[in-house]
């Protein structure tokens, strides 16, 4: 369990790392900004604006995930959401593991871990994985999770069944389709009943609670008009929406869509038609709830996103990937009971057909999310990033005239960026740096200190972008001024710069951009305390950048301090920027993603002996024992 965590975690962190950002995007600066941080900081009615609906769904837990973290950082980080979300998801994969084995036989533990890990880790729900605002998916199969597995059999008025109604209700407040887990506990608990497992004394209280929680979901549900054109206009719209989200994870093959949910509807069979049988007829009731939840979430998602019957987004792939682990678990339930011969060969046939559809189309979304979406997504947010920040660093709206800007229209985005409370706010991405100027010289005239030359590219256009104190194949920052030693005569030029007293106001993390030969021997960037010139920190980013441009951290000083540079090396050269504050939390989110991969590795190793010591001790168990003579 312990290995699955950390696999998904680290998987899901390695993505974001390569291609997300921590740049608050498109929902979020309505859901997140209007109505929630500045409600906030402005004292305008808060809960009102919290339980505010954003489009069809009210957010509750994404909104006070956003803000709590947001409270606590200092900066409003979106990489900083998207690092806790995989945490999320990643407690869920532990959480089904841990009640898959004990729905299943022993043999099928390692089958079923693959599959959780497949359908957990694989980046086929991009948009969840980089998305800060997409936690809402997460939270809405969290709390189902918990509410169909514990609640149609936990005893009414126990401690247990308080508990499992909380959480069908807070489920109404993750996405708008939160009350259909209570909807699924209905029809568990009456088939429990209609069966005679439970006397409807028992469980009225559990129908009665269920219905109220359905019945508010139901009523207080929003179905705004400007997503009324996004509906299914017609039957054959809402029929194939439908069927090519069960065809998940394949596309264009609409035939596959009932093969591959088959288990689930043999096993739903059996439910409904073989005799009590205890524990182990729990365990099928509880698979095929999991499983029809997720078919009525397809059935939703089919009547308010239908139109033109088109294969569904990446955002809503991982409660498709839930459906294609509940039927996998399935077949391992079926092959778990006692089967005659025929029902041995026709499951076989079933699990090899359903396996050979599974693998296939994992291995299309895959390589279609790291060949095309994910790379492309990239590009977006690097051009995203950079109109916001020359926005920031300028105040022309010029900057937000292009199509990649993160938000429908740009009016609506500079109404925003211009509230003073979200302004302060944004991440290191995006946010201004400390306003650095150099020393005075001497008691005359100011002047900057010689060597080091000023360059200014943000507020002129991209394509004719000064380059004062750059090697000629360094590209200029669009979003700061930087200072260089790069002179007319090349590096050769000795060169020392000091700035005025500076400080912060997270007292967090400073990033720098350097460039050149900056921390090698004789070019030196340091902070100095600003009354004693004590050396409080040295400047020195993981590899030597030279021509690119690369980041640099350092711990914020609690007192005043100057920023001084020394280029002593007539070969050697160096550039920076001023510093950019970086709250504590994000700099840590950015420490854990920057490490996924080797997480990831460490984990699956991990995993992979763990695998082999239990294969091992099972043949050892089984092997006959020799009596001595």
């Amino acid at each position: 369990a312990i290995c699955l965590f950390f696999i998904v975690v680290g998987a899901k962190w390695a993505v974001f790392h390569r291609y997300g950002s921590s740049m608050p995007d498109w929902d979020q600066w309505d859901a997140e900004a209007l109505e929630l941080l500045v409600p906030w900081f402005e004292g305008d009615h808060f809960v009102r604006h919290l339980f505010t609906a954003h489009n069809e769904h009210r957010v509750v837990f994404t909104k006070v995930q956003s803000l709590v973290l947001t409270l606590a950082n200092g900066q409003w980080d979106a990489r900083l959401l998207a690092v806790s979300n995989a945490v999320l998801h990643s407690l869920l994969a532990v959480a089904f593991w841990w009640r898959a084995r004990q729905w299943v036989a022993a043999r099928w533990h390692a089958a079923v871990f693959l599959l959780v890990v497949a359908l957990f880790a694989l980046p086929f729900a991009w948009q969840n994985i980089l998305g800060g605002f997409h936690s809402q998916q997460y939270w809405l199969l969290g709390l189902s999770f918990a509410t169909m597995v514990a609640w149609p059999f936990v005893r009414a008025g126990s401690a247990g069944w308080w508990a499992a109604v909380l959480v069908g209700a807070l489920a109404i407040v993750t996405m708008g389709s939160g009350f259909l887990a209570s909807a699924v506990v209905i029809v568990v608990v009456a088939l429990r009943w209609f069966r005679r497992e439970a006397t409807l004394r028992e469980l009225w209280p559990t129908l009665a609670a269920a219905g109220v929680i359905v019945a508010v979901g139901w009523f207080t549900r929003v179905e705004p008009d400007f997503h009324a054109n996004l509906r299914a206009g017609s039957v054959y719209e809402f029929a194939f929406s439908t069927l090519r989200s069960m065809e998940w994870p394949l596309r264009d093959h609409d035939w596959a869509g009932p093969i591959l949910w088959l288990p689930w509807f043999v096993l739903l069979t059996r439910v409904v038609t073989a005799p009590r049988d205890g524990s182990h007829q729990r365990a099928a009731q509880t698979i095929a709830a999991l499983g029809g939840w997720v078919m009525l979430q397809i059935l939703a998602t089919a009547y308010a996103r239908g139109v033109g019957a088109d294969y569904p987004a990446s955002r809503y792939m991982d409660t498709l990937g839930f459906g294609a682990l509940l039927n996998g678990v399935a077949i391992a339930w079926l092959a778990s009971g006692v089967l005659p011969g025929r029902g041995k060969v026709v499951l076989g046939l079933l699990t090899a057909a359903w396996l050979a559809l599974l693998v296939v189309g994992l291995e299309r979304l895959t390589l279609q999310a790291f060949r095309y979406e994910l790379p492309d997504a990239k590009k977006y947010y690097g051009h995203a990033e950079s109109y916001l920040r020359g926005y920031l660093a300028t105040n022309d709206r010029a900057h937000l005239a292009y199509p990649d800007i993160p938000y429908p229209n740009a009016d609506g985005l500079a109404d925003r960026l211009d509230n003073p409370h979200l302004r302060a706010l944004m991440p290191a991405a995006l946010r201004a740096p400390l306003k650095m100027r150099p020393a005075e010289s001497g008691p005359g005239p100011r002047s900057a200190p010689a060597g080091f030359l000023e360059n200014e590219a943000r507020s002129l256009r991209p394509g004719e972008p000064p380059t004062r104190g750059l090697s000629p194949g360094t590209a200029p920052l669009d979003h700061a001024k930087t200072w260089g030693s790069f002179g007319p005569e090349g590096p050769a030029t000795l060169a020392e710069w000091k700035s005025r007293p500076l400080r912060t106001t997270l007292d967090a993390w400073l990033k720098f951009e350097v460039a050149g030969h900056a921390g090698e021997p004789g070019v030196v960037l340091e902070l100095r305390a600003a009354d004693s010139s004590r050396l409080l920190a040295e400047v020195r980013p993981d590899k030597t950048p030279g021509a690119t441009w690369r980041a640099a951290y350092v711990r914020a000083p609690e007192n005043a301090f100057v920023v001084v540079a020394r280029d002593n090396d007539p070969q050697r050269w160096m550039a920076f920027s001023a510093p950019v504050e970086m709250g504590s939390l994000s700099y840590r989110a950015w420490r854990v993603s920057k490490h996924g991969l080797v997480i990831l590795y460490g984990a699956g190793a991990g995993g992979a002996v763990l695998l082999v010591l239990a294969t091992w001790h099972g043949r050892a168990k089984r092997a006959p024992t020799q009596l001595a003579p």
